[in-house]
């Protein structure tokens, strides 16, 4: 098969494709001079790349939804086929020192950052911000990658294990991140927390806005253990997405995923460390300005 007879193909599963140089992992700079920003669906663009430089490598950037997995060599793709067995029915190709790319799909609303380092040897591509490279694509010393389980397209992907997904997201705050003048699951440390959460959720800067509220999220849910009412949590964290910025569907479908797991995991309200009586009145004071005083 001719290599734009798998670049067309990618197109048509949904993936965008860029021109590589031969034997290199690089855009080409004359093809395509700003790089993954000009990677295509479109045919006779596609066409036109490899007519020009039919030895081009083939680079693949997936859409939002899509979570690529680079997987270094030996051991670490071992490791996490052993911990997530389900990686085993997901596509995936072999890479030329032995690693693997794992083409899986992310829960609506849900982002991560391309920059997350949690489990070792793994890094995170696709979600429309880092191609990877694809087969029929050879490297100068003529190592290739090569489909081990064929590419689908995005909406046929399997998702994201949920313990996987989990480690790979901002954990939520512990409550003693926000120190509040009330101890225990009262109503008014529950309150206290939540408004906390709200506040760092509207003010969350373009860009952080779909972590933020997710982070934050999965810890107001982790209260509703506690006695919050999980329609009140959803009202103040929706209010305070909308606040940020974010779209009011995409702020609901980060709920709906924060609430499903974030009531599964209960939030341990461990109380918060001692502080200087200096400070501990001093708070104490303007809580009570506010309205919220010790119980």
């Amino acid at each position: 098969m001719r290599p734009i007879e798998h670049v067309l193909g990618y197109a048509r599963l949904g993936y965008a494709v860029l021109p590589l140089l031969p034997g290199e992992k690089r855009p080409h700079p004359r093809l395509v001079p700003h790089g993954l920003k000009e990677a295509s669906q479109d045919p006779a663009t596609l066409e036109a790349w490899w007519r020009a430089c039919p030895e081009c490598g083939v680079g693949i950037l997936a859409p939002e939804g899509v979570l690529v997995l680079d997987v270094d060599q030996g051991e670490a793709w071992e490791a996490l086929r052993r911990d997530f067995p389900e990686l085993e029915a997901a596509p995936r190709q072999r890479t030329p020192k032995g690693g693997r790319h794992v083409f899986l799909r992310l829960p609506e609303g849900v982002r991560l950052s391309a920059s997350v380092r949690a489990i070792p040897g793994v890094d995170l591509r696709g979600m429309g911000r880092a191609y990877v490279v694809a087969a029929p694509t050879r490297l100068k010393d003529g190592r290739g990658y090569a489909w081990e389980a064929p590419l689908v397209g995005p909406e046929e992907l399997p998702p994201v294990p949920r313990d996987l997904l989990l480690k790979l997201l901002p954990p939520p705050p512990p409550p003693r991140e926000v120190w509040t003048p009330v101890e225990g699951a009262s109503p008014k440390r529950l309150q206290a927390l939540l408004q906390a959460y709200c506040h760092r959720v509207a003010r969350a800067p373009e860009g952080t806005r779909h972590l933020t509220l997710l982070r934050y999220g999965l810890a107001a849910y982790g209260l509703v253990a506690h006695g919050l009412s999980p329609e009140e949590a959803e009202a103040a964290l929706l209010e305070a997405a909308l606040a940020s910025g974010l779209p009011e569907r995409e702020a609901r479908e980060v709920l709906r995923w924060a609430r499903e797991v974030g009531e599964a995991k209960p939030l341990p309200l461990e109380a918060s460390p001692p502080l200087p009586p200096r400070v501990r009145w001093a708070m104490n004071r303007r809580a009570r300005v506010k309205g919220v005083g010790h119980e």
